[in-house]
């Protein structure tokens, strides 16, 4: 039973980080219309707007632990920040391949936060992975493009893995409605200086961004409540193959043949691990994780 559970937080991470790509082309389009600030302060107000008719139906609405959700708000502008600068920086494939160095990051993190253990499997994935991302961006010299992606994917890695601390009794939609509250004083704060009447445009592509990455940030919870954070990270790969295509069609930025040697070089080990988990006798602790709608 928990070997099934397992596949499913893999797939939903895959599916969720397919999504998410197109959340970074639109924001990589904002970037050339606005400030950084003033793109975050109308992508969290869009995403307010888009869960505050699910957060009102929620039975119980208050934060059970406030602070999580001030640090996770916080890890989220901060790392949002570093994302566009590195998507008005990179190429979005690039982008992408430094942001996926976040479940790489997430070993390290994950033993120091939650004292978990990391097998052999775990930690060849990673390390194959990692390859692939080397691979794909051949970097040739460390800019700042480079630094901010780097900065998303620790904040990404800090995100997922706070997960675990937010009661398993508050609803995914009430963790992220409060996640969002509790960033709008600092974010505000930031763009301030840069806000001059209402920018239509800017709207629908926040708009977008933020329906797509609700479901990013949706499918993390999900994900990481249903599964161990170090088996299923290495699934957060798979959304560079996704930003390799629309990279490609929408911004002209071809692929080339060790592009896409990379990405096998990450897709394969998370073949592996969901065919070794499946391949695993049961658990005899049969009880299914919590997963609140």
């Amino acid at each position: 039973m928990r070997n099934n559970y397992t596949l499913v937080a893999i797939v939903i991470l895959v599916v969720a980080n397919q999504i998410a790509v197109l959340s970074d082309a639109l924001m990589k389009i904002a970037g050339e219309q606005a400030s950084v600030f003033e793109i975050l302060l109308y992508r969290q107000l869009c995403t307010l707007m888009l869960l505050l008719p699910l957060f009102l139906l929620t039975k119980n609405k208050l934060p059970q632990k406030p602070l999580i959700h001030v640090v996770r708000g916080h890890l989220w502008l901060a790392g949002s920040g570093c994302m566009v600068v590195a998507l008005m920086t990179l190429p979005l494939a690039t982008a992408n391949a430094l942001f996926y160095a976040a479940p790489i990051m997430m070993l390290p993190l994950g033993m120091w936060l939650h004292k978990s253990t990391v097998n052999r499997t775990q930690v060849v994935a990673a390390t194959i992975g990692f390859i692939g991302v080397l691979v794909i961006i051949r970097p040739t010299e460390f800019n700042w493009g480079a630094a901010a992606a780097l900065g998303t994917a620790l904040t990404l890695a800090l995100s997922n893995l706070t997960v675990k601390y937010i009661p398993k009794q508050e609803s995914v939609v009430t963790s992220l409605f409060w996640t969002n509250v509790m960033v709008v004083p600092a974010t505000l704060l930031l763009a301030w200086p840069e806000l001059h009447g209402i920018n239509w445009e800017l709207v629908t592509l926040a708009g977008g961004s933020s329906l797509f990455i609700l479901f990013l940030h949706a499918g993390s919870v999900v994900a990481y409540r249903t599964a161990d954070a170090n088996t299923i990270a290495s699934a957060e790969y798979t959304g560079l193959i996704g930003a390799a295509v629309v990279g490609w069609v929408s911004f002209n930025e071809m692929p080339d043949a060790l592009t896409w040697l990379g990405a096998a070089m990450i897709v394969l080990p998370l073949v592996l691990i969901g065919k070794r988990s499946l391949r695993k006798p049961k658990s005899k602790d049969t009880t299914a994780p919590v997963i609140d709608n």
